[in-house]
Order: structure tokens, then sequence, then C-alpha cells
């Protein structure tokens, strides 16, 4: 029996400290026939270059002279022919050996399916605030319900590809297709996917920004049933808690911490609203 084919596409803006490393364990997984195409997009580092260097025959690089990661995964996904599952990983989450064999096990089928493995969030090098954000984020209602997102990877089979060919020039790739697929078609997967948050606070606050900002632009273009309860509440499609339950759920330090992150992440949102300037795909330098 032959082994599950599997295209993992990866976008990647200035990644040269970690693209060999996140390329490197892709292909390494067991039990599947991997194939890697890297997006590299508006690069001024040796992105390509590092991938060029591994010589190996089942990457393909492409290089876009522009930034943005819905154009970078939309290009990648040109390359998808026969795979049975197309992963769009970011190249600084880390995939352990079971999370592609997971995917493709959980997103065999003729049925249109979604998918990502769990997450782990690796904390090691973050702050004090940080960690207490991120302890009060896993109280977060699509935290607690196990959610597909916020994963920095998804997987789609043969029957849900269709699915992202109409994928806009949103913040949020992974929470747009995240909503194209109802409940129902969306599954967590064996494996896991190791997340690094960002080091400082400060570089928190730049992160929540731009997860607001996505919350938003998913409340333009996706239809009302499949929008945000709230816009500013990512991709995600249940009202934020309120102050009473973080006291409850975080304590006094803990929902401090978590408002020294959120009202500042707000007022950035607010003024490039303001400024009708749109926020950038961004890429958190602390964790690289």
């Amino acid at each position: 029996m032959s082994l599950p084919r599997v295209l993992v596409v990866v976008p990647a803006h200035d990644e040269e400290q970690v693209i060999a490393r996140c390329v490197g364990s892709l292909l390494a997984a067991p039990g599947v026939q991997t194939r890697v195409v890297v997006v590299a997009n508006g690069c001024t580092d040796g992105t390509a270059d590092r991938v060029r260097e591994l010589g190996e025959p089942r990457v393909t690089v492409v290089d876009l002279p522009t930034s943005g990661k819905a154009q970078a995964v939309r290009a990648g996904l040109a390359h998808a022919a026969d795979e049975d599952v197309v992963a769009v990983v970011d190249a600084d989450v880390v995939l352990d050996d079971a999370a592609l064999p997971g995917l493709a096990a959980a997103l065999a089928g003729t049925e249109p399916r979604v998918g990502a493995p769990a997450l782990e969030l690796d904390l090691s090098a973050s702050s004090w605030a940080v960690r207490r954000y991120y302890a009060a984020w896993l109280h977060e209602p699509h935290v607690r319900t196990g959610d597909i997102g916020a994963r920095g990877v998804y997987a789609v089979n043969r029957a849900g590809l269709p699915r992202l060919a109409d994928l806009p020039d949103v913040i949020a790739d992974d929470g747009w297709a995240r909503a194209v697929f109802a409940p129902h078609e969306r599954v967590v997967s064996a494996g896991t996917s190791t997340v690094r948050p960002p080091r400082t606070l400060r570089a928190q606050v730049r992160r929540r920004a731009r997860i607001i900002a996505g919350g938003r632009e998913l409340a333009r273009v996706l239809p009302p049933d499949r929008r945000p309860a709230s816009p500013t509440q990512g991709a995600f499609p249940r009202a934020p808690r309120t102050w009473r339950s973080r006291l409850a759920d975080d304590g006094l330090v803990g929902t401090v911490v978590w408002y020294a992150v959120e009202l500042p992440a707000h007022a950035i949102d607010r003024r490039h609203r303001r400024r009708g300037s749109a926020t950038p795909w961004g890429r958190d330098s602390t964790t690289r």
C-alpha cells in the first residue's frame, strides 16, 4: 500500500534563521510522502538561498518580489497536484513526527475536511508577563473547546482543497480557511504543533494588534453566519469573556496582564484605522 501524499506550503518572509530547520523536519516525517513548496515573499535576507542549499529534490522554491502571506499561500497552492492532503505551515512552528501522518489519517475520505494537530506552547524563552498572558489565554472559549485555529498550521484533504481557491488578501488566512468549513468538517488530528509565543510583552501587544486587525478583515469578507462573534476576537465565532469571568478564572494579576496587552493592542488597531493604513503581515523577530 502506498503512503499518503502530502504537499506542504510554507509561506516565508525573511525566515533564513529557521527555514532550513522547518523544511528538514517536514521532510523527515515518517509514514507519508512529503513534498514542500517554500514561497519566499518580499524577502530581504537569504531565505530562498538557504532552501536551495539543501539540494533537496522534494522541495520547490517560489520567490515572490512582494510580501504578503495570502498571496504566498495562493502561489503555493497552485503547485498542488494529486496529493491526498495539502497543508500550510508557518516557518517558525515545529511539527512533531506524528503531525503530518496524523493529518493524513484524520483527513482521509471523500468528504471535505480541514484539520490541524494539537497545540503546544513553548514559553521557555518568554518573559514572566507573557507567560501570565498565555495562562489566561488558555481559558479563552475557543482554546478550551479545542478549536483548530492558532496553531501555525492547517490542512485540507483533496475534496476540501477547492474551498481555498478564493482565499482573499487577509491577514488571518488560517481563520479564513477555518471559516469556510462547517464545524462538523473540522478535525483536530494526532500530533502536535509547537508555537513559540513572543519573548516580550511589547512584542505580544504587536501580535495581538495583528490578530484584532485580522478579525476585522474576516468580519468584512465572510458570510454573516461564519463571522467572529466579536470583530476583535480574531477568527473565532465565540464571544470573549467578561472582565468578571477573567477575574474568576485568571485572578487579579492575570487579568491585569491581559488588559496590559489588550488595551494598547486595540489602540494600535484604532490608530491604523484612523490613518486608513493596513496592518501588514508581521513576523515576530523575538521568537527567532
